[in-house]
């Protein structure tokens, strides 16, 4: 043997059977390729969501939309409307002394609903007292005109002194505008005096007739708004209370 090939059969002797084995293998695995398996995808969700949850907020404003119809039908129902929006205390002095003075005690309801909201003790900003809102003068005129006696502006806050007074001032409007409503509340609103400068300036007689040409917005908004009081009281009462007419 070759000097040459007696190093390699010692050099193959000191290798162990396992290093003879791996070696090969290695070499072997390094010689394979690996085959990529395509990846699958994910399937996209994101439109599924989107119907779904259209879906819940059209269910949500449909729930909404019946509940607020449900609720305005609630409101809107005699019995509600009765007793938070056309309450009537003190019913039995608004008939009594509307009837005394053949006012329509619907109107007259609607006058105090818009004047104070039935609180005896209010007082406006420029110094109208009462329920029905009476200016402490215009009191003193009425008194003096009913004959009453022991008369003072405390009397103003007595509910039932101020229904009386506040009555009669509505039928000396009635007789004075001619039974002209609209005239009549006017006058109560913004004074005598004003509505017959009103009537001059604007070449209006008794038969004047339209809301929207009264030239002050605050009773242009009040006459309106009374009539429209005196005509829902009417609807919810006219079965209920005992009017004389």
């Amino acid at each position: 043997m070759t000097e040459k090939k007696i190093k390699q059969v010692k050099k193959d002797k000191k290798a162990t059977p396992a290093q003879q084995e791996t070696k090969p293998e290695k070499q072997g695995r390094r010689r394979v390729k690996r085959v990529r398996r395509p990846v699958k995808k994910k399937k996209d969700n994101s439109s599924w969501k989107k119907k779904s949850s259209r879906r819940m907020w059209l269910y949500v404003l449909l729930l909404l939309a019946v509940l607020s119809l449900a609720g305005w039908q609630l409101w809107r129902s005699d019995a509600v409307q009765m007793r938070f929006v056309y309450m009537w205390p003190y019913q039995n002095e608004i008939v009594t002394y509307a009837r005394r003075n053949n006012i329509d005690p619907f109107l007259v309801a609607a006058v105090i609903k818009n004047e104070s909201e039935f609180k005896p003790g209010a007082v406006s900003p420029v110094g109208a007292v009462g329920m029905m809102q009476i200016m402490p003068k215009t009191g003193e005129w009425i008194a003096k005109q009913m004959g009453m006696d022991g008369y003072s502006v405390d009397s103003l806050y007595n509910p039932g002194v101020n229904i009386r007074m506040g009555c009669w001032y509505l039928s000396e409007l009635k007789y004075e505008f001619k039974d002209n409503l609209l005239l009549m509340m006017m006058a109560y609103n913004a004074g005598r005096g004003n509505t017959h400068g009103w009537m001059a300036a604007n070449g209006w007689d008794y038969t004047f007739g339209e809301i929207k040409d009264i030239p002050y917005t605050e009773s242009r908004n009040y006459v309106a708004s009374v009539l429209h009081d005196r005509d829902e009281y009417y609807r919810l009462y006219k079965d209920k209370v005992e009017t004389g007419h």
